[in-house]
């Protein structure tokens, strides 16, 4: 024992709480990919059984979540109640973007898994709201968000992967290509929008 370390206490389990359980993970991902998160690789990190992982996540997909859930924030629309919908939608992807480009494996996660947690839900549900609000039915906003996420998910992917096409301005580009489509479906009638005043 080195000296002046205080005296091992014996039987006592070094106390955790869930949030250093998902910066083990987050470490354990950032070095060495997301097949490397499990109980047994994150408790190895932290020094515990992995047994004692349960107690604050009951699965995997909880603990990929709660991965998720710190890596990319929920949209706080209220800061942006008065922006038109293209211009609130087209921050927000581009608020999730510069999140996922910085930690791509959380990408490759919502590609790979059906997660469907309450935070997952708080997130898609703030960004249908912006376009339920700009008058879209639930379907269309559906169907919007669907299109705007495969893009966004299939960008960060290459981009984690190689580099990229085009120019830094490649990805905005690709956003307002959706967003001005949607807008166009919308003002051509192909959407039910909101009477015209």
């Amino acid at each position: 024992m080195p000296e002046g370390a205080p005296p091992a206490r014996r039987g006592r389990r070094r106390l955790l709480d869930a949030e250093q359980v998902v910066d083990a993970a987050l470490a354990v991902m950032d070095a060495e990919g997301l097949d490397a998160v499990t109980f047994r690789r994150v408790s190895s990190e932290l020094g515990v059984s992995h047994m004692t992982l349960y107690g604050y996540f009951d699965t995997k997909d909880a603990l990929f979540e709660a991965l998720v859930a710190r890596t990319i924030t929920v949209p706080a629309l209220e800061d942006h109640a008065d922006d038109d919908w293209r211009v609130t939608l087209t921050r927000l992807v581009h608020e999730i973007h510069r999140e996922l480009v910085a930690r791509p494996a959380i990408a490759e996660l919502l590609t790979s898994r059906e997660l469907s947690g309450s935070w997952i839900g708080r997130v898609r549900e703030a960004l249908l709201d912006v376009l339920r609000e700009g008058g879209f039915d639930e379907q269309q906003a559906t169907d919007g968000i669907s299109a705007l996420f495969n893009y966004l998910l299939g960008a960060v992917l290459i981009e984690a992967r190689r580099p990229r096409g085009g120019s830094a301005d490649a990805f905005g580009l690709g956003v307002r290509y959706i967003v001005d489509g949607l807008a166009a479906d919308l003002d051509a009638g192909g959407r039910e929008g909101p009477a015209a005043a």
